[in-house]
């Protein structure tokens, strides 16, 4: 049985009109960046922990020796427009525990004012692309077609969205809202701030809001340098390797000679 813990941070009353948004971890974590970003930015306020004996068992350490426990969050932000934010550092890890928590997720944003739903994630290509796309899928037609207005595209691979951000638009769309999710190129296997920016600036034009980019440019220039000192290790070890092999190819050739 799948049990869900909300402990409330702060009592607040419902907002008017509110776009609930996801962004919890996911592939090249492109959904919780910029969750965490528009959070940052807009001075978001925590109402709500959430906690599911379906999340790992186990919690994360701190540099200073303090705990982080597995848990979803909530927040609230009032301007530039109302949004109800679901952030956190865990989904969960089986199926029944996605479709449950994916629910309750929806319905604490209705509860809080939710009128539709865009849920933001990653979407895997296996390689690093300068100007990753962004691609839509929606609970109809109509507002997929108008979010490819501003900028994403259809995905023409026929493949599924898998955990909170896809599911959250199945329990969108019972409960009588619309919903989206925004997924940025990335290539998965590594932290994207540079995807997490793309969607975001698709979703500002969706809002019609202004959002600062400025921190997550930041970062993605400080990934892009982790990257290539990577590169540059990866050639020297090649280089390394190259003139070892060439040594030990000239030691055999002076051996032979030797024998002959």
């Amino acid at each position: 049985m799948v049990e869900i813990i909300e402990r409330i941070i702060k009592k607040v009353e419902p907002l008017k009109d509110a776009v609930l948004i996801e962004g919890l971890p996911g592939i090249g974590h492109v959904g919780r960046i910029a969750a965490e970003h528009l959070i940052q930015e807009f001075q978001g306020e925590k109402i709500m922990e959430i906690y599911c004996n379906d999340f790992p068992p186990q919690v994360l350490v701190n540099e200073d020796g303090t705990i982080e426990s597995m848990n979803n969050e909530i927040y609230i932000i009032k301007e530039p427009i109302p949004m109800v934010v679901v952030t956190g550092n865990t989904q969960a890890l089986s199926p029944i525990g996605q479709y449950q928590l994916s629910k309750r997720l929806v319905e604490i944003g209705i509860k809080y004012g939710a009128r539709i739903t865009y849920t933001l994630g990653g979407f895997g290509i296996g390689r690093i692309k300068e100007d990753p796309l962004v691609y839509v899928a929606a609970t109809s037609k109509e507002l997929a077609d108008r979010i490819k207005e501003h900028g994403a595209l259809f995905r023409a691979d026929g493949g599924g969205i898998v955990g909170a951000a896809g599911l959250m638009l199945t329990f969108s769309k019972l409960m009588g809202i619309e919903g989206a999710c925004l997924m940025g190129e990335t290539p998965g296997y590594l932290i994207d701030p540079k995807s997490a920016r793309k969607v975001l600036e698709v979703l500002s034009k969706v809002l019609n809001i202004e959002i600062d980019m400025g921190e997550l440019e930041k970062r993605a220039r400080e990934m892009e340098a982790f990257l290539e000192r990577i590169k540059r290790f990866e050639k020297q070890l090649e280089q390394s390797h190259f003139m070892v092999r060439e040594k030990d190819k000239r030691q055999r050739e002076e051996d032979l000679r030797y024998i002959g």
